[in-house]
């Protein structure tokens, strides 16, 4: 009667990705589950064998050896009781935390490898609350609820049939225990609210922990003197989560009390009707010392199974969270190492790329390129990304959602169904260097990014080096094309890391050859630990100059076929420019640049130059020539203005 009150949900049907990883240790649960069910038919074996002793001293027919045997026997179901629990406990926690680790490899897997718009809609706080907090919440349902669902279950099948088998009257005491359930279950509808409420909470907490205990949130909030309002928003979510969990602690023990005072009625009443019972119907007194004994032991598992409702329904939520991670990513694929996906060259392959390469194919090839933003709902989360706030990736556009939920890319004219490249037809040589100018939303920084190899392109064919980028996994893509942001990250490592990041078998001469390149062999040379030096995170330590060409340095390290630079030298004095242009140059020299360019020196010194409006090339030729042209690039030429060509 209380089984379907308590038992945990069916395996959840729409958490296929978790059932999975639950089942590749199904062998240690099963384990686990056994232990509980001797564990739970343990104590009540004590009992009974108790009955016969208080029977055979109270009839005087029991002898001293036979007492002996009773005790030994109960001492030895002690034993098996106390250490079935323990082995239970001991399997399935270590069957929980490897599932667990699954859970949280699986996620960061899926979270790695998802398409690049992704990234733009998740704040980090979020994605680390989704692979610590998520994951672990999960753990309390295979290290509590079930478990205890298991050894309740038995304890008051088991319970329940010695006492119908005793006297079939004595289970109508039992009807106070629904009872009490039905008038619980009118609070827990209000105690799942507050739960639910405090899962919301939390993550605001984290969310806003992540964005502000940080250098870029801290220098965001003091330039806008807003420090204190965001100290007073964490102390009043602070204040609203401690105010729930109080709430939900009442609630809990007020369930736990009802049921309290349900279980003293029972056991009065079976005193009552014990005592009847052996003065009118002739039943032994171990037979009353049983049934009490039963009835008492019956409290634990009741109590117990009710309580797990709770930690259950955080486990449901938890689980529901990180089954919404690993089912996002292209349908019938999610669970495929990029590597390993039909249709894909692997990664053993040798590479094409390097100095002295003689391949006729062009660095890069697009034939009819066409793309179209996708919808936000294509890529998001539920419950993980807030959708339409680009955060993080400053090449791709800012979007918001309307009514519809639909992409609305902001600054921009055409309508929602425009392509943001519409036929795009562009060919770049070994050695060559292009440029690729145009107004805000023209579509450069799109343009780089499927050239990168970060976003496929919808219609057309992209080649690199004559392999075309569809076909290769993200190893071959890496080997072949060196993508510098205008931003680049750093890793907060060793400078000797940071270089080796894009090339593990790089030397110290190699790298140390590279620094040289582009300048920064004399910073090196200035820190305290040269190569080994800690350069912080986000390379803090950095000036944004410095970061621009470390980040060619270790661009330069793959020998890729084709760079794609954000106007690598933005943050550069002119001196330093010129001196990196043509580091570059020798860096780079057999390899084709695609550049996106803000400024008009580095526009100057391209092989060509290539002008997008609308998502179209509108011109292209050197720069000598279109400065004479009439067209858009004289226009922007003209304007004399950065802001023209950022």
């Amino acid at each position: 009667m209380t089984t379907t009150e308590t038992s945990p949900p069916p395996a959840a049907t729409g958490r296929r990705h978790v059932d999975r990883l639950v089942r590749a240790h199904r062998g240690r649960f099963a384990w686990s589950y056994a232990f509980q069910v001797v564990g739970g038919v343990a104590p009540l074996l004590q009992v009974l064998l108790l009955r016969s002793v208080v029977d055979g001293l109270v009839e005087e027919r029991t002898v001293g050896t036979q007492v002996a045997w009773q005790v030994a026997g109960m001492f030895a179901l002690g034993l098996v009781g106390v250490w079935a629990a323990y082995a239970a406990k001991v399997v399935s926690t270590g069957a929980a935390g490897a599932v667990i680790a699954d859970m949280q490899s699986s996620m960061f897997r899926r979270l790695t490898t998802m398409p690049i718009h992704f990234y733009t809609t998740v704040r980090p706080g979020a994605v680390v609350s989704r692979l610590t907090s998520d994951a672990h919440g999960a753990e309390a349902m295979y290290t509590s609820v079930y478990p205890v669902v298991v050894s309740g279950v038995t304890t008051i099948v088991a319970s329940v049939a010695i006492v119908a088998v005793i006297d079939p009257r004595l289970v109508v005491l039992l009807v106070v225990i629904p009872v009490a359930i039905s008038y619980v279950r009118k609070a827990e509808a209000r105690i799942n609210e507050l739960i639910g409420k405090s899962f919301d909470v939390t993550k605001e907490l984290a969310s806003t922990a992540e964005t502000f205990v940080s250098r870029d949130g801290a220098v965001l909030a003091r330039q806008h003197g807003r420090t204190r309002h965001e100290q007073a928003h964490f102390e009043e979510h602070a204040r609203e989560l401690a105010v729930l969990s109080a709430a939900t602690a009442k609630a809990a023990a007020t369930s736990g009390a009802s049921y309290g005072t349900a279980f003293v009625a029972i056991t009065a009443g079976a005193l009552g009707m014990g005592v009847w019972l052996v003065a009118e119907q002739n039943v032994t007194v171990g037979s009353v010392i049983l049934i009490v004994l039963y009835l008492q032991q019956l409290q634990a598992p009741v109590q117990s199974l009710l309580n797990t409702r709770y930690p259950r329904m955080r486990s449901s939520i938890a689980l529901d969270r990180v089954e919404a991670v690993l089912a996002a990513g292209p349908t019938g694929d999610e669970d495929a190492a990029p590597s390993t996906r039909p249709g894909t060259a692997t990664a053993a392959e040798p590479s094409p790329a390097g100095p002295g390469r003689d391949d006729p194919a062009p660095a890069l090839l697009m034939r009819g390129v066409r793309y179209r933003y996708p919808a936000v709902a294509s890529y998001s989360i539920d419950g993980l990304s807030h959708a339409g706030d680009a955060l993080s990736i400053a090449w791709l556009p800012l979007t918001g959602l309307d009514g519809n939920i639909r992409p609305v890319a902001v600054a921009r004219d055409e309508s929602e169904h425009a392509n943001a490249l519409d036929g795009i037809d562009l060919a770049i040589g070994r050695g060559e260097v292009v440029a690729v100018v145009g107004s805000s939303g023209a579509g450069k920084s799109t343009l780089a990014g499927i050239a990168a190899g970060l976003v496929d392109c919808d219609e057309g064919v992209v080649e690199v080096a004559g392999r075309t980028l569809r076909d290769l996994d993200e190893d071959r893509r890496a080997q072949l094309v060196a993508y510098i942001p205008q931003e680049p990250y750093v890793l907060h490592a060793s400078v000797r890391d940071n270089l080796r990041y894009a090339n593990p078998d790089a030397t110290d001469a190699e790298l140390l050859d590279v620094l040289r390149a582009v300048a920064l062999d004399d910073l090196v040379r200035q820190l305290d630990d040269g190569l080994d030096s800690v350069i912080g995170e986000k390379g803090h330590r950095l000036s944004g100059g410095e970061r621009q060409r470390l980040a060619i340095a270790r661009a330069a390290l793959k020998r890729p076929a084709l760079v794609v630079l954000d106007e690598p030298t933005a943050h550069l004095d002119t001196s330093t420019e010129a001196r990196v242009r043509a580091a570059m140059g020798e860096l780079f020299g057999d390899a084709g640049v695609l550049m996106i360019a803000h400024r008009l020196s580095t526009v100057r010194h391209a092989d060509r130059i290539v002008v997008l409006e609308g998502g179209r090339v509108v011109q292209a030729g050197r720069h000598e020539v279109l400065a004479q042209e009439p067209g858009r690039y004289r226009v922007l030429l003209e304007s004399s203005s950065q802001d023209a060509l950022s």
